[in-house]
């Protein structure tokens, strides 16, 4: 299950949804509940930022200032043509939208702010574990076990009010099953009677399960793909051929 699966605000119920690329949280992005507060480290692996959303009050927002937005342009103009993401003039419009005071967004962003300042300063002086290991000043990231350790385009509350935002409505959605059917080294499937390979019997990609653990590596699902494809392709050549047949992959 990804945590950004882009909602389209004339089309919410849509089984289909574009996909946030990761980049969006990585170039400094930002996620917000319903009240205007971060719950969450932005950039910690899918399937904890998806329980933490289901632990929160949706809406949920990703957020990006000018100096993210600017880094990502291509993606942000792509999303806002596509009606997924919307342009802000400023953080007080935006706040006006989402129904909250501006002074929220002001302090959510002065405390992501200051765990930034401090972590400049102190990289392993806070009081709450960090994701993937020390310790984070995050107080918002750090109560769930996987504080916030890194920074990027990062503005204090001051600048709010006035900051341009590029903005989506965001869901968890599934993009990518890791379970499936066990298979060996040559992509054969697994009994689960006997324990043997069935003869014949190959399978690769997400209908194949085991190869990626419980949460998939990004950017090698097509590369698993690819990989197994060949495999399997390959050792199906030499069920049906034999190992001397002209096939060679």
């Amino acid at each position: 299950v990804h945590p950004t699966g882009l909602v389209k605000p004339d089309d919410p119920d849509s089984k289909i949804k574009f996909l946030a690329a990761e980049a969006l949280r990585g170039v400094g992005g930002l996620v917000f509940d319903a009240n205007g507060k971060r719950f969450a480290n932005e950039l910690g692996r899918r399937d904890y930022v998806t329980g933490e959303m289901w632990k929160n009050k949706p809406p949920f927002r990703l957020c990006l200032n000018k100096l993210a937005s600017d880094e990502i342009a291509w993606h942000c103009k792509h999303y806002h043509g596509r009606g997924v993401m919307k342009f802000y003039e400023s953080g007080a419009d935006l706040a006006k939208d989402m129904g909250v005071e501006l002074s929220v967004l002001e302090k959510t962003h002065d405390e992501h702010y200051e765990a930034y300042q401090k972590t400049e300063k102190d990289p392993d002086g806070g009081s709450y574990p960090a994701y993937p290991s020390g310790k984070s000043w995050d107080e918002a990231s750090g109560k769930t076990g996987s504080g916030k350790k890194f920074y990027h385009n990062v503005i204090p509350g001051s600048k709010v009010k006035a900051e341009p935002f590029y903005v989506a409505i965001i869901t968890p959605v599934i993009h990518y099953c890791m379970g499936g059917l066990e298979i060996d080294v040559d992509s054969a499937v697994i009994s689960s009677k006997s324990g043997e390979a069935i003869p014949g019997l190959y399978a690769a990609g997400e209908v194949a399960g085991g190869v990626h653990g419980n949460n998939r590596l990004g950017g090698n699902s097509l590369l698993d793909c690819v990989v197994f494809g060949r495999v399997a392709a390959k050792a199906a050549c030499i069920y049906m051929f034999g190992k001397d047949n002209k096939f060679q992959l």
